[in-house]
């Protein structure tokens, strides 16, 4: 399974590397070939020059006279004069003026003589045999006098020069090729890691912006490139979220704050209309009707409770959601927030067929507002108490703890899946059964927002089929 980097940086050195070995491929190959080629091009050259040099000698009674064996040797040396050198009459035969003297005997091909019959010259690349032999290139010219072949002249030069030159060429860009490749990658990463500096700026200060604080903006670099404009475009970006937030907020605090007032006008009149009919003398005729009465103006009454209880806690959130709860900071026992929540919560464990302990063995301080403290404890005791089949057990108490003070709430009831864990206490949530047990699904989000707002933190410990856990921690006192 082939791993591909993730890493945008070293995907982009990868792909700048390859691309650099595969124009430096190209590159020596195609300059290998056009040294080959300026080499053999020079060969022949010379090869050119010296027959042509030799044909006007051999060609010349004046300056060699009847000794054109010696005249040729002084003239090119003995070693091409004795090995690669040869005059021959128009029927490929050895000219009779030159002496033999173990020179090689250089060879004439069939197509080579037909070319000199033509008067064209023939290049060929042969390796000859025998000691000190090798690849040579042979030169095969005919000479023209009066229109007609005289004489034909063979030069060969030896290719060993050009074969080294050539692999030296290779044994360098072989050997500097990835010094070069290493090289051009290190820079590649320098360059690609200075260019990308500022991608990995904004992503660090894009993890620090959290919901409840959008007030932050990236560090955009001040250029007008790509990166600049992405930065740009992202702080525009956050900006309309931090105005569409605020807004948000707002709202849920203004309708909380408006829902209040009604309510508790109509909370108010709904006593008075209960106490009216609960003042009635007993022997009235209408006393059935009054009975009916009774029971729907205390289920509105009821109604409108919970709906009071629903708004102050949208209100709370919305105030958590702006950082704007305030705590009037005290020393909070709580213990004593446990004992003064027992009767309630006895109350309600006892109506769902539950028992309830409490255990606070010690005073336990803490720093806080006591009223809010005193809904975390409630709010968990009564989630607890909702989602406890009857004949269950739910314990509610204190603890000391190394880093504060811990306030726990265990119960007996069928747990919580794991799916369903990270949501508990996301607002509105309310995960199966729930939808039979009441309430808003608003208590545990406002066990949270309290607890965070005092500087602690909350967690579910659960195992279906186990109970449920829930610990609070809180910094001491």
């Amino acid at each position: 399974m082939t791993v591909w980097p993730h890493s945008l940086r070293a995907r982009l050195v990868l792909w700048y590397s390859g691309i650099l070995t595969a124009t430096l491929a190209v590159l020596g190959a195609l300059a290998l070939v056009l040294l080959d080629r300026t080499l053999r091009s020079t060969v022949d050259a010379s090869l050119q020059a010296m027959a042509d040099t030799i044909e006007r000698s051999a060609g010349s009674p004046s300056p060699f006279g009847p000794d054109l064996d010696r005249s040729l040797e002084t003239l090119l040396g003995p070693a091409l004069a004795d090995r690669f050198f040869r005059l021959l009459d128009p029927l490929g035969r050895p000219d009779p003026r030159l002496e033999p003297r173990g020179r090689v005997q250089l060879p004439l091909t069939i197509e080579a003589l037909r070319n000199a019959e033509r008067a064209r010259p023939t290049y060929e690349t042969l390796a000859l045999l025998g000691p000190g032999s090798g690849p040579v290139r042979l030169l095969t010219q005919p000479v023209v006098e009066r229109g007609r072949v005289v004489r034909v002249v063979q030069v060969a030069l030896p290719l060993a020069a050009t074969e080294l030159a050539r692999s030296r060429f290779l044994l360098i860009l072989l050997g500097l090729a990835p010094i070069a490749l290493v090289a051009a990658a290190l820079g590649g990463w320098f360059l690609a890691r200075r260019a990308l500096a500022p991608v990995d700026a904004m992503v660090d200060a894009a993890r620090r912006i959290e919901a409840d604080d959008l007030s932050r903006r990236l560090t955009a670099p001040p250029t007008d490139d790509e990166l600049g404009r992405l930065g740009a475009v992202l702080n525009e970006m956050l900006a309309r979220l931090e105005r569409s937030f605020r807004t948000v907020r707002q709202f849920s605090a203004d309708a909380a704050h408006e829902l209040r007032t009604p309510l508790t006008v109509l909370k108010g009149e709904l006593e008075v209309g209960l106490r009216t009919v609960a003042g009635q003398a007993p022997s009235s005729p209408s006393r059935p009707r009054d009975e009916e009465y009774r029971r729907v103006l205390g289920s509105c009454l009821e109604e409108v409770d919970r709906l009071t209880g629903l708004v102050d806690d949208m209100l709370l959130l919305a105030r958590a959601d702006s950082g704007a709860i305030a705590l009037p900071r005290e020393a909070v026992d709580l213990s004593a927030l446990v004992a003064d929540a027992e009767p309630g919560l006895r109350a309600l464990a006892a109506a769902a067929g539950l028992t309830l302990t409490t255990t606070a063995p010690a005073p336990v301080l803490v720093s806080g507002y006591a009223p809010l403290l005193f809904r975390v404890v409630f709010n968990l005791g009564d989630n607890a108490i909702k989602y406890t089949p009857a004949g269950g057990h739910v314990i509610v108490g204190t603890e000391a703890d190394p880093a504060g003070a811990v306030i726990f709430v265990a119960d007996t009831g069928p747990g919580i899946a794991p799916d369903r864990q990270a949501h508990v206490f996301d607002r509105f949530y309310r995960g199966d059964p729930a939808h039979s047990r009441g309430g808003s699904g608003l208590g545990l989000a406002v066990v949270q927002a309290i607890v965070v707002a005092h500087g602690g933190n909350v967690t579910v410990d659960c195992a279906p089929e186990r109970g449920t856990t829930f610990r609070v921690l809180l910094p001491p006192a």
